[in-house]
Protein backbone atom coordinates (compact mmCIF):
# COMPACT_ATOMS: atom_id res chain seq x y z
CA UNK A 1 0.00 0.00 0.00
CA UNK A 2 1.30 3.40 -0.91
CA UNK A 3 0.21 6.82 0.29
CA UNK A 4 0.10 10.07 -1.68
CA UNK A 5 3.13 12.35 -1.10
CA UNK A 6 0.90 15.43 -1.43
CA UNK A 7 -2.17 14.68 0.74
CA UNK A 8 -1.35 11.36 2.49
CA UNK A 9 -4.46 9.62 1.12
CA UNK A 10 -4.35 5.98 0.01
CA UNK A 11 -3.24 5.48 -3.60
CA UNK A 12 -4.93 2.87 -5.79
CA UNK A 13 -3.64 1.02 -8.85
CA UNK A 14 -5.09 1.85 -12.25
CA UNK A 15 -4.45 0.35 -15.68
CA UNK A 16 -4.26 2.66 -18.68
CA UNK A 17 -3.55 1.98 -22.35
CA UNK A 18 -0.20 3.38 -23.49
CA UNK A 19 -0.63 4.55 -27.09
CA UNK A 20 2.70 6.42 -27.34
CA UNK A 21 4.51 3.45 -28.87
CA UNK A 22 3.55 1.66 -32.10
CA UNK A 23 1.95 -1.19 -30.10
CA UNK A 24 -0.80 -0.30 -27.68
CA UNK A 25 -0.25 -2.01 -24.35
CA UNK A 26 -1.50 -1.65 -20.84
CA UNK A 27 0.55 0.30 -18.35
CA UNK A 28 0.04 0.41 -14.59
CA UNK A 29 0.03 3.61 -12.61
CA UNK A 30 -1.10 4.44 -9.09
CA UNK A 31 -3.55 7.27 -8.52
CA UNK A 32 -4.45 9.13 -5.33
CA UNK A 33 -8.11 8.61 -4.48
CA UNK A 34 -8.42 12.11 -2.97
CA UNK A 35 -6.37 14.61 -5.01
CA UNK A 36 -5.73 12.69 -8.26
CA UNK A 37 -1.92 12.65 -8.02
CA UNK A 38 -0.46 10.00 -10.36
CA UNK A 39 2.85 8.24 -10.59
CA UNK A 40 4.27 5.32 -12.54
CA UNK A 41 4.47 2.06 -10.75
CA UNK A 42 6.73 -0.88 -11.38
CA UNK A 43 5.35 -3.25 -8.80
CA UNK A 44 1.59 -3.01 -9.00
CA UNK A 45 -0.29 -6.27 -8.76
CA UNK A 46 -3.99 -6.04 -9.37
CA UNK A 47 -6.10 -8.98 -8.24
CA UNK A 48 -9.70 -9.20 -9.34
CA UNK A 49 -12.04 -11.36 -7.33
CA UNK A 50 -15.54 -12.10 -8.52
CA UNK A 51 -18.03 -11.94 -5.70
CA UNK A 52 -20.76 -14.53 -5.78
CA UNK A 53 -23.91 -12.45 -5.70
CA UNK A 54 -26.35 -15.26 -6.37
CA UNK A 55 -27.54 -15.33 -2.76
CA UNK A 56 -31.21 -14.51 -2.46
CA UNK A 57 -32.00 -11.39 -0.53
CA UNK A 58 -35.28 -11.38 1.34
CA UNK A 59 -36.78 -7.95 1.77
CA UNK A 60 -38.72 -7.65 5.00
CA UNK A 61 -40.81 -4.57 5.57
CA UNK A 62 -40.46 -2.67 8.83
CA UNK A 63 -43.77 -3.90 10.26
CA UNK A 64 -43.01 -7.59 9.64
CA UNK A 65 -39.49 -7.24 10.99
CA UNK A 66 -40.83 -5.68 14.18
CA UNK A 67 -43.32 -8.54 14.64
CA UNK A 68 -40.71 -11.26 14.11
CA UNK A 69 -38.73 -10.03 17.10
CA UNK A 70 -41.74 -10.25 19.44
CA UNK A 71 -42.52 -13.29 21.63
CA UNK A 72 -45.37 -15.61 20.62
CA UNK A 73 -47.91 -17.52 22.66
CA UNK A 74 -50.87 -19.81 22.13
CA UNK A 75 -53.93 -17.58 21.93
CA UNK A 76 -57.02 -17.97 19.78
CA UNK A 77 -57.66 -15.07 17.41
CA UNK A 78 -61.26 -13.82 17.68
CA UNK A 79 -61.28 -12.92 13.98
CA UNK A 80 -59.78 -15.98 12.21
CA UNK A 81 -59.45 -18.52 15.07
CA UNK A 82 -55.72 -18.99 14.44
CA UNK A 83 -53.98 -20.37 17.56
CA UNK A 84 -50.72 -18.37 17.59
CA UNK A 85 -50.25 -14.69 18.44
CA UNK A 86 -47.55 -12.16 19.28
CA UNK A 87 -47.95 -10.47 22.66
CA UNK A 88 -46.71 -7.45 24.59
CA UNK A 89 -47.66 -5.45 27.65
CA UNK A 90 -48.25 -1.72 27.92
CA UNK A 91 -49.07 0.57 30.81
CA UNK A 92 -52.29 2.23 29.59
CA UNK A 93 -53.40 3.97 32.77
CA UNK A 94 -51.84 5.02 36.06
CA UNK A 95 -48.93 3.13 37.57
CA UNK A 96 -51.12 1.87 40.41
CA UNK A 97 -53.10 -0.35 38.02
CA UNK A 98 -51.87 -3.45 36.23
CA UNK A 99 -50.51 -3.20 32.71
CA UNK A 100 -52.64 -4.21 29.73
CA UNK A 101 -51.66 -7.23 27.66
CA UNK A 102 -52.10 -6.99 23.89
CA UNK A 103 -52.12 -9.80 21.31
CA UNK A 104 -51.64 -9.71 17.53
CA UNK A 105 -52.56 -12.72 15.41
CA UNK A 106 -49.53 -14.12 13.55
CA UNK A 107 -51.77 -15.00 10.58
CA UNK A 108 -54.20 -12.11 9.97
CA UNK A 109 -52.50 -9.46 12.21
CA UNK A 110 -55.72 -8.69 14.09
CA UNK A 111 -54.90 -6.95 17.40
CA UNK A 112 -56.90 -7.37 20.62
CA UNK A 113 -56.57 -6.90 24.39
CA UNK A 114 -56.51 -9.69 26.94
CA UNK A 115 -59.84 -10.15 28.64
Amino acid sequence: MKFCPECNAKMRPKKIIDESSSKSRQKSIIVCSACGYQEKSRRVTVKETKIDDTKNIKVVDHKAQKLQSMPTTKASCPKCAHDSAYFWEKQTSSLEEASTQFFRCSKCEHTWRAS
